[in-house]
This record gives structure tokens, sequence and C-alpha cells, in this order.
């Protein structure tokens, strides 16, 4: 009898652990799409609804340097820094478009995700990693909402 009422104490302090770590999730529900064009072909970004995606939103239409960084991401500069309040860390949320704090860049990820310290999720690009990848040079893009 006191081992079934341990099952069952275990049981039930196992099932309140996973329901709290499961709200305490960041969210990936998508608040809006974003596309860029590289050589005519566009580069289609899916961004999480959290705090520093919805201020990049509203910066939006953006005319944004691209460079390349250590040749597993691209980066721009944004004119106004994000907010970061209510915006997961990139190594908790699996996104490949994100924000470097420490710098101010977005960072679009073209290998693999970001992991890195003071990296945030604003999203995923949902088409054009590869035209991302095959870029060799510095461009120009605007960046602009789609929905």
């Amino acid at each position: 009898m006191i081992k079934l009422r341990h099952k069952i104490l275990l049981s039930s302090l196992l099932m309140v652990f996973c329901l709290h770590s499961y709200a305490n999730t960041p969210s990936t529900k998508t608040l809006a799409h974003i596309k860029m064009n590289i050589n005519q072909q566009p580069i289609i970004i899916a961004l999480f609804d959290n705090s520093a995606s919805r201020q990049l939103l509203n910066q939006l239409p953006l005319s944004l340097a691209l460079s390349d960084f250590a040749r597993t991401e691209k980066i721009a500069y944004l004119p106004n820094k994000l907010i970061l309040q209510e915006t997961p860390l990139a190594k908790t949320t699996q996104s490949d478009f994100t924000y470097y704090a420490s710098w101010g860049n977005l960072a679009l990820l073209y290998k693999g995700y970001g992991q890195a310290n003071g990296v945030y999720a604003l999203g995923t690009i949902v088409s054009g990693k590869e035209q991302l990848a095959a870029l060799k040079q510095n461009i120009t893009v605007t960046l602009e909402r789609m929905d």
C-alpha cells in the first residue's frame, strides 16, 4: 500500500513538473511572415510572437546591408536596437532568424541555429536558406512584411 502511494505521489509530481515545463516553453507561434529578395528570389521568414519580433515588425519596411559572418550566417545592423523583454534566448528555442544583443544585429543563420550567449530567437527561415548560403558578396535588401 505504501509503495502504491509513493508511485502515485511520484507520478503526480512528474506530471506537475512536465506541465510547468511545457507552460514555460517560449512561444514559436507565428506572429507574421516577412521577406527579403536576393537576386529576385524571396527569403521568407516566420516571425515568432514575442516582444522583439513585434518591435522589428513595427520598423518595417527596412533597407538593410547584409554581410557574411563566419560562413554560417548573414548579418545586418538595425537602425534601432530591440528591447528583449519576454524574448527567448535562441539556445532555448530553435531559431535561425535571430538578434545578437551585444552588437545590435540581425543574424540569418544558414548553417545551424543560434546558440551563443546574447542571441535571441526572433523566428525561423521558412525558405531561401540556399540563397543565403550561395551569396558571396555584401548586398542591400529590403525587409518587408508579407501579411
